[in-house]
């Protein structure tokens, strides 16, 4: 994780000066709690900090200072163990060591306060986590945590002001609605030991155990988290139900956390998808491969796995198109890296280095999980806790000059490589070469090899089937003296007779070649070949419009059927010609290691 992108602050307030608010026991096991797991790098990967009983000026500052100078690299979390109060116009306060009630709006935090931070500040994503009550003792013993009407999404309404993109995103969650109580699970005069509330005992629980990824993709999202919290909490208090506000994600869920590897059932396909895939009849399979194509790009990543795994087992089918169908399906959920070459510009030695984000596409499955590794010491990569991205950071470069090396994304459906380059320079100010904005000759990528045409198989059946109709006029002439043996004994019959028959097995055998898809029709020879037989073929009816008598209609009809099967021909010389293999030569000069 990069400590410098993942914030969190946890505030807990259990002691109070004001008589009319009563000292919280389960604040401090909430700080412990929290802290533990969102600092897990496996898990939340934050930094964390902790203030426990500020004053109003202090936990001012510090909100204050949480939010402000970040980037848009920050994920924040920020959460609220404390007394919820609430004036007589229904503004929401959040109560500190020093706040007394009757003095609300000087010696308490508004919720409001907090909401402006959060929309100002520049960070990614900010998360604010309120485990905030008001005051009272109910009859059971427990001690209760919230207003009767606190208002918590009127008093963050302005956060709904956030647009741009799903880049940026704000979350609220309440540990109860307006009209409940919030239990924090100590029972009053007790002596068993003090628990964290209900509510934050819930998360740490959903975050420490990755029962909170309900869909199952490695991430944990605010309102994944709200969803098992909810459930946990009707076992354990039916009275209490959080509340979530989400602001300026566009539909999608915040990830806040990954989700440890859990030992879950495999998932398996529908009947009648698996009933397809065994199925002997091959157009069965080729239907049941176009569904496993739209599994593998859905959002649910237990079925994406398990159509996954039914394309491999494809890939042997005794059937060559079901096998090329299911590799071509396979192929769709590839990870994709935007532009091969990342230039992260100049570098001071000895300095911190520079640092980038480099975003994954292609469907969730293959975002699910990401292992990130590097060919070179002084590049660190590592995937972001956020989901679909790594951190890829410079730094310890050996020498002043150009670097370069290489980051391999590995995921679920396959693996993407992305080169990195950068100028070492010895201090800031130093008169030496910018990084060019063409990368030098050994940065650049090899050439993308030509893709592999396929050739048609619908101009040479045209050609044969023309062929095979120009010789019924001919053959089934009323004057075999002109039509038929003299085309034999005269010089236009050696042109056009053995070629109208020659072409039109050929024309027969690359139809079929070319329907089967086959390789042998892309080499240069068959090209040259058929070249040479179309051109006999345009010589051969040009010597039966000058020899034949066109004034006899069947006549007639051979030569223009001719000349529409030489059309037919030329059409099938210009695709062979397009699929021929490409010859792609190596880059040369190009160093081994590092400059």
């Amino acid at each position: 994780m990069a400590e410098s992108r993942r914030k969190a602050l946890v505030v807990v307030t259990s002691t109070y000066g004001d008589s009319k608010l009563t000292a919280l026991r389960a604040p401090p096991q909430d700080a412990v709690a929290l802290s533990e797991v969102l600092g897990d790098p496996a898990i939340g990967g934050f930094e964390v900090e902790t203030l426990s009983d500020p004053s109003c000026q202090e936990l001012r500052e510090e909100v204050d200072e949480f939010f402000a100078d970040r980037t848009s690299d920050h994920t924040l979390l920020l959460h609220f163990s404390c007394h919820g109060v609430k004036d007589a116009a229904g503004t929401l306060f959040l109560a500190t060591m020093d706040t007394r009630c009757d003095r609300l709006a000087s010696t308490a935090v508004p919720a409001e306060f907090v909401s402006s931070l959060m929309l100002a500040s520049r960070a990614r994503r900010a998360i604010v986590i309120l485990d905030c009550c008001y005051a009272g003792a109910f009859e059971r013993g427990l001690l209760t945590r919230a207003d009767q009407d606190a208002h918590v999404g009127e008093s963050f309404q302005n956060l709904q002001q956030i647009g741009g993109t799903s880049q940026r995103g704000r979350a609220v969650l309440a540990a109860c609605s307006a009209v409940q109580v919030a239990g924090d699970g100590s029972i009053a005069g007790s002596a068993e030991p003090v628990q964290p509330s209900y509510y934050t005992r819930s998360v740490v629980q959903g975050l420490r155990s990755g029962d909170a990824d309900l869909d199952g993709n490695g991430e944990i999202g605010v309102s994944e988290l709200h969803q098992y919290v909810c459930d946990e909490l009707r076992e354990l208090t039916p009275h209490q139900t959080p509340g979530i506000w989400v602001f300026g994600a566009h539909g999608r869920d915040l990830p806040i956390a990954r989700a440890p590897v859990r030992q879950t059932k495999p998932p398996s396909l529908p009947e009648e998808l698996a009933a397809l895939v065994r199925s002997p009849s091959p157009a069965d399979r080729l239907w049941a491969i176009e569904d496993l194509e739209s599994i593998l790009q859905g959002d649910e990543i237990g079925p994406a796995l398990a159509a996954l795994a039914t394309l491999d087992d494809l890939l042997g089918d005794d059937s060559r198109r079901v096998a090329h169908r299911a590799e071509r399906a396979k192929r769709s959920a590839l990870p994709r890296i935007g532009p091969g070459l990342l230039d992260l510009g100049a570098v001071t030695l000895g300095s911190l280095g520079r640092s980038a984000v480099i975003t994954v596409e292609g469907p969730p499955v293959a975002r699910s999980t990401l292992e990130a590794t590097t060919d070179t010491s002084w590049l660190k990569a590592e995937p972001v806790v956020d989901g679909g991205e790594v951190k890829v950071e410079a730094t310890g470069l050996p020498s002043p000059g150009h670097h370069r090396g290489s980051v391999r994304v590995r995921t679920t459906t396959g693996e993407a490589e992305v080169q990195v380059v950068v100028l070492a320079t010895t201090r800031v100010g130093e008169d030496a070469p910018r990084a060019p904005r063409t990368p030098p000759e050994w940065n650049r990528q090899p050439p993308r090899p030509k893709p592999v045409r396929s050739v048609p198989y619908w101009p040479f059946a045209w050609a044969a089937a023309l062929l095979a109709v120009a010789a019924i006029p001919l053959l089934a002439a009323v004057d075999p003296g002109f039509y038929l043996w003299s085309a034999f004994r005269g010089a236009s019959g050696l042109l056009v007779w053995p070629g109208l028959l020659l072409s039109t097995v050929v024309n027969v055998v690359l139809a079929v070649r070319a329907r089967r898809r086959s390789a042998a029709v892309r080499r240069p020879r068959v090209f040259w070949s058929y070249t040479s037989l179309t051109a006999l073929n345009m010589l051969g009816t040009g010597v039966a419009f000058a020899a034949y008598d066109l004034s006899y209609s069947k006549s007639a009809t051979a030569a223009l059927v001719l000349t529409g099967a030489c059309i037919a021909e030329l059409t099938g010389c210009l695709y062979l010609w397009k699929a021929r293999p490409a010859v792609t030569k190596e880059p040369s000069g190009r160093p081994s290691g590092t400059g």
